[in-house]
């Protein structure tokens, strides 16, 4: 169930310059190699994080040792945002890959939260928007079939990730089967079985290595009732 993404465009929207400027001044900026870990379930929530350069994934490990993607975020997302609410982090964030990412401390959040109207206002919004998708697609999550789900975030990470070329949509993020079966909630193998089956349909194409996705097949597969053979 991958949750919405929040970016600092929609974050700063209506601020005046002279405002974000002074915004702007109370980020530092840290880099984490591949793999590194920014924050862990269970930490505590002491800071607001934009992602400047790389990508940065959070995931949730069940007690069973089930790993859940819940996304991949470019550049320019803001992630660790529910840190007024909770004490301590529900999810835990990873560099997927070498990653330069701005922090924000949580003392200087809660200020612009109350010092700065239209900051305030966009950081609602946003809030209430991702709570409202989360609870939608968490409703209908357990009632799609895998291959929907797939076609969906393929679709999703092509929006975010992919370049448009006069082909199509080409997805150069090299995922998994197994990342890909995290992000939805599914095993490898039926990972591996329904990208078969996108090949036959001709929904995605390899290019070297990278996919190149049909988009409006996809779409059209997320609205059948039935798996495709």
């Amino acid at each position: 169930m991958a949750l919405s993404v929040i970016t600092t465009t929609e974050l700063f929207q209506g601020i005046a310059q002279s405002d974000l400027e002074g915004i702007l001044r109370l980020f530092t900026e840290r880099k984490y190699p591949k793999g590194a870990t920014i924050f862990e379930r269970g930490d505590r929530g002491e800071a607001l994080y934009v992602v400047k350069v790389g990508l940065v994934k959070l995931s949730s490990h069940s007690g069973r040792g089930t790993v859940t993607i819940l996304h991949l975020l470019p550049p320019g997302a803001i992630f660790g945002e529910i840190l007024l609410s909770e004490g301590r982090r529900a999810f835990t964030a990873l560099a997927a890959t070498d990653a330069l990412v701005s922090v924000l401390p949580k003392q200087s959040l809660v200020h612009l939260l109350t010092t700065v109207p239209p900051f305030s206002i966009n950081f609602i919004r946003l809030l209430s928007r991702r709570l409202a998708k989360v609870e939608l697609e968490f409703a209908g999550f357990g009632h799609t079939w895998s291959y929907h789900r797939l076609a969906k975030v393929l679709l999703k990470l092509g929006a975010e990730h992919g370049v448009k070329t006069p082909k199509g949509i080409v997805l150069t993020l090299r995922l998994t089967h197994e990342e890909l079966a995290n992000l939805i909630g599914t095993t490898r193998e039926t990972v591996t079985t329904q990208l078969g089956r996108f090949l036959r349909l001709g929904l995605i194409r390899r290019e070297g290595k990278s996919i190149l996705l049909n988009v409006t097949g996809l779409r059209k597969l997320t609205r059948e009732e039935d798996p495709p053979e």
